[in-house]
């Protein structure tokens, strides 16, 4: 039976042309027909003239190109191409991945066997980007912990590389707005999915896109301690997923911790303190990875949540400063 599903790729993007250009020409050369194939591409104000590149581009897909005049943020870049798809099904795709050329195939091919479900694609480091600790790191987390095929909590839900139907998303309301820095606002919309209407997530390692943005350490960990705030506001809107995420023991103290909760927060707190943290990231950066282990990278990641974290609690350490 000939395909017949219509499917939507969303990309939120800021400031990477370049970048995107390669995501776009990869979406070209899908084998999924291209008339049923739509690419909305939401540029969120950038200043390097990517709405003009986007108006002038001839695709084999129908290419929707919708500028913000202010920046919003992606969750509310995304929200503004799901307002414009067309298709029944949606594909996440970042503005910094190269799409295999059987990636939308593969997203439609599971969600005609796993209706009502949503798919997580596998999202690799590109290999001509190198080699290094940070790389092999970033390829380890996330669903790449499982095996292809398995059930996926909600929070390794990531739209660099996702699908689920538009309906779904529509009848959850959409992505939360108040997430305006980068993270976390894709893993909240999939912890609604599940808790509301019981979405079951997947991965998939033949969904396959390659990140091509390289990233150093020192880039990585500055996210980090940047995403405390949208990690906070989440955790504000979902207080039971902390133990999920990893995360209950980085939190402020709190009087109503129990005395377990105690203790592996002040442990955090005398393992993460700035002397040693000092230490290990300028030992990692001199020998530029090569000597690193993973468990020294999930240490200064760890170091990174924590300070964000303390450093957005109120007077109360309930966490105040984070959006409300």
């Amino acid at each position: 039976m000939p395909p017949n599903r219509t499917v939507t790729v969303v990309i939120p993007t800021y400031g990477r042309k370049s970048l995107l250009e390669e995501t776009l020409d990869s979406l070209a050369k899908q084998t999924y027909p291209a008339e049923l194939t739509e690419v909305v591409v939401v540029d969120d104000c950038s200043e390097d003239d990517t709405y003009g590149f986007l108006q002038g581009l001839e695709t084999p897909f129908r290419l929707v190109p919708v500028r913000h005049e202010v920046n919003q943020g992606r969750a509310a870049a995304r929200n503004t191409a799901l307002r414009a798809a067309g298709g029944d099904l949606v594909v996440f795709v970042d503005d910094d991945m190269r799409c295999d050329s059987e990636l939308i195939t593969e997203h439609v091919r599971f969600h005609d066997g796993h209706p009502g479900a949503g798919l997580i694609g596998s999202a690799l480091q590109a290999p001509e980007l190198g080699r290094s600790t940070i790389f092999t790191y970033l390829d380890a987390m996330g669903v790449h912990q499982l095996e292809s095929g398995s059930r996926a909590p909600a929070r390794y839900f990531v739209t660099n590389n996702a699908s689920i139907a538009r309906q779904a998303l529509l009848d959850v309301g959409l992505f939360d707005e108040n997430f305006r820095n980068y993270g976390f606002e894709d893993t909240e919309i999939a912890i609604r999915l599940e808790e509301e209407q019981g979405t079951e997530f997947w991965y998939s390692a033949d969904a396959l896109a390659w990140h091509i943005h390289y990233q150093t350490l020192d880039a990585v960990l500055d996210k980090r301690e940047d995403t405390a705030e949208p990690l906070a506001y989440l955790l504000r809107l979902h207080p039971d997923r902390a133990v999920d995420f990893s995360v209950d023991s980085l939190l402020p103290a709190s009087p109503d911790d129990p005395p377990s909760l105690r203790l592996r927060k002040l442990a955090a707190r005398l393992a993460t303190n700035r002397a040693c943290y000092s230490a290990v990231r300028w030992l990692a950066g001199r020998v530029h990875l090569r000597g690193a282990s993973l468990w020294t990278l999930r240490y200064l990641i760890a170091c990174q949540y924590r300070v964000g974290l303390a450093r957005l609690a109120g007077p109360d350490g309930s966490g105040g400063s984070a959006r409300p």
